[in-house]
């Protein structure tokens, strides 16, 4: 594996994960003449993995490429499609067959889009031994088979939506958890509305898993919990009720409708510490960062949609702690929701993320970030929260002089950002300086990309020039002089 580590750190740098950019890849002791040849490099990626025996009879062992990071399998599947010419095509297409037949959540969207551009690459064949070429070529852009049944059978909403009209008005007339278990007292606790779902929907949010309605003991037990953690006096006690309320989120096996109830979030900061600190809910059947992030949308991101001051420092070592050994929980039950907060982005509130981005992140997770804030598709830029909390998230940034703040904290770690995300950035700049002419807060991010990302920005240089010389700070002819290097 060592032998490849300067390939893969070239891969992560290089801004566009082809066979040219290769041309420059430096010379080292591990790698002395050349980068590795690709031939060996695919050979490599489907060696069994080292955590299974290399004779294991199962055709669905892990593999070398399924350990690499999401990030990373994106940009060796980019490389590997550059040079798919001088590489044996049975083995590319079994690269790809592996990524686009696997289950859901094996693989990152980016990664099976590597996976589809490198087989559309491929010239036509017999396909792979033991992967019907259907499931994965024919068969890609079809509607899944559920769907399919349902068209045949339903009255459409829309010729070209294939659900049944029955279906959408019998979903306007309950609750996400249901009315039927709840006799009308959770709807009133939760303060859903009959149209709820569809609110929601709208607000683009991650929907929290559905499950059958709670039994009427969970509710009870769920609703004297939701007192006793508002009346705490100590923290042995409070550790008595987050253990009742582990117990009763095991028990319903639908930890959100319980936290839903409870809203543990009312409690004060030694209670959400000790919340924060012992809380460990199950993650079978919850998806966007599992267990842990249900814990951080229901405890600490509360804190923090209404933050106005620095938050104790009791609750911030706890939740730091959390996102610390989550990060992924903290991007998508922290990080996503506050920076899409509809009143936008304040001090405070830049402070907490700076620090979580800091000291909680990989830079492949906060790459990856960005790159799903500005690049990737709507429902890949849905947070994680509660329902109550919905209607302070939305599905656009709102552009604040502390989000910008947040972004120059994130390019000064030299965080490798992808050109789409660049370009992205770039069009904001361009839309936004008059309106932040005054701002140092934005020119230091526009000095800070320039300055970090000036071999992606070159070629729009006319476009960011433009938008230096609509600012008025101190630091416009720092920023121009880094756009003209040569005048």
């Amino acid at each position: 594996m060592e032998r490849w580590l300067p390939l893969f750190r070239h891969l992560l740098a290089c801004p566009v994960a082809n066979a040219d950019a290769f041309s420059s890849f430096p010379a080292s002791g591990d790698c002395p003449n050349s980068p590795p040849p690709a031939a060996a490099l695919l050979r490599f990626l489907l060696s069994p993995a080292p955590t299974l025996p290399a004779s294991a009879p199962d055709p669905t062992a892990a593999i070398l490429f399924q350990t690499l990071p999401p990030f990373l399998q994106s940009q060796v599947l980019s490389f590997l499609a550059s040079s798919a010419g001088l590489l044996d095509p049975h083995l590319l297409r079994a690269l790809a067959a592996r990524v686009l037949s696997a289950p859901p959540g094996c693989y990152g969207f980016w990664a099976r889009r590597g996976a589809r551009h490198l087989l559309d690459g491929l010239p036509e064949g017999e396909g792979v031994p033991g992967v019907a070429s259907e499931e994965f070529v024919d068969g890609f852009h079809e509607p899944p088979p559920w769907l399919q049944e349902a068209a045949a059978r339903a009255r459409p909403v829309l010729p070209w939506l294939p659900v049944d009209c029955r279906m959408m008005m019998s979903s306007r007339t309950r609750g996400p958890f249901g009315r039927d278990g709840l006799d009308g007292i959770a709807l009133e606790t939760l303060g859903l509305a009959q149209d709820e779902d569809v609110e929601m929907q709208e607000a683009g949010c991650v929907l929290l898993p559905q499950a059958p309605p709670l039994a009427d003991s969970i509710v009870q037990s769920a609703l004297a919990v939701q007192k006793e953690i508002l009346t705490v006096e100590s923290v042995l006690v409070a550790q008595r009720v987050v253990k009742d309320l582990q117990d009763l989120c095991v028990e319903s096996r639908d930890a959100a409708a319980v936290l839903s109830l409870v809203q543990p979030w009312e409690a004060d900061d030694d209670t959400l510490r000790v919340l924060l600190s012992n809380l460990a809910l199950p993650e079978d059947g919850v998806h966007h960062g599992g267990g842990p992030a249900l814990v951080l949308c229901s405890v600490f991101l509360p804190q923090l949609l209404e933050l106005q001051r620095p938050p104790s420092s009791v609750l911030l070592s706890a939740a730091l702690d959390l996102c610390k050994r989550h990060p992924a929980a903290a991007l998508e039950a922290v990080l996503f929701p506050l920076v899409l907060r509809k009143g936008g982005l304040n001090v405070p509130q830049c402070d907490v993320l700076t620090r979580i981005v800091k000291e909680c992140m990989h830079p492949l997770h906060v790459a990856a970030f960005c790159h799903r804030l500005f690049s990737g598709e709507e429902q890949e830029r849905k947070p994680v929260c509660m329902p109550q909390h919905y209607e302070n998230v939305g599905t656009d940034l709102v552009w604040t002089e502390a989000l910008f703040a947040l972004f120059y904290s994130i390019l000064s770690q030299d965080i490798c950002l992808t050109p789409s995300t660049i370009g992205e950035l770039i069009s904001v700049i361009d839309e936004l300086a008059s309106e932040f002419s005054r701002s140092l807060k934005f020119g230091n991010f526009l000095l800070c990309l320039v300055s970090k990302c000036w071999h992606q920005c070159k070629n729009q240089r006319v476009l960011l020039e433009r938008a230096a010389e609509r600012t008025n700070t101190f630091l416009t002819k720092a920023i121009l002089a880094k756009l003209r290097p040569a005048s």
